[in-house]
């Protein structure tokens, strides 16, 4: 490299810096206001609505996808999956129902998917080896409509789990 290479190259590195060490603007307010300390801390509803003043309409609190995946998280923990598989199963139930016990997807193979983990009816239907369905052999189930139920849903999805030994079943 010659000479006047190098110095062209020093100036722009020169002029450059000066650009780029300016004084930072001042922060906002709201880059002044103190973030939150959790993740539930920054997801939770603002200040509570005043009850209504006519008594003709009850108002509810809808059930957050937070709630429900906390139930999701809860209840796999109540139903025997290993603690260090807990934040995968609310992934995965996230991922295929957005926690939700009564999610159906109509358009997988077998007659669709049912519950939180999306369980596909190959679970429940007959087949060869298992006349009255791999879930019902089990006594996990008696049709496939009780994946529907949250606690039978993952304890069904623990059993495939443990059949397929990890999460297979629910690969792509």
């Amino acid at each position: 490299m010659t000479i006047i290479g190098k110095i062209a190259i020093s100036l722009l590195i020169s002029f450059t810096s000066v650009w780029v060490l300016q004084k930072p603007p001042a922060p906002t307010d709201d880059e002044r206001r103190p973030a939150p300390v959790t993740v539930w801390q920054g997801l939770e509803p603002a200040s509570p609505q005043p009850p209504a003043t006519t008594t003709q309409h009850r108002q509810t609190t809808p059930i957050t996808q937070i709630d429900a995946c906390g139930a999701v998280f809860h209840m796999a923990r109540y139903v025997g999956w290993p603690e260090h598989e807990l934040a995968t199963v609310v992934a995965v139930a996230i991922r295929e129902s957005r926690c939700r016990p009564d999610a159906f997807n109509p358009r997988d193979p077998n007659g669709g998917s049912a519950g939180v983990m999306q369980i596909n009816y190959f679970w429940c239907k007959p087949s060869r080896y298992f006349p009255n369905g791999y879930m019902q052999a089990y006594a996990l189930i008696k049709t496939c409509d009780d994946l529907f139920d949250l606690e039978t849903n993952l304890r069904a999805a623990l059993n495939i789990y443990r059949y397929s030994n990890g999460w297979r079943a629910w690969s792509p």
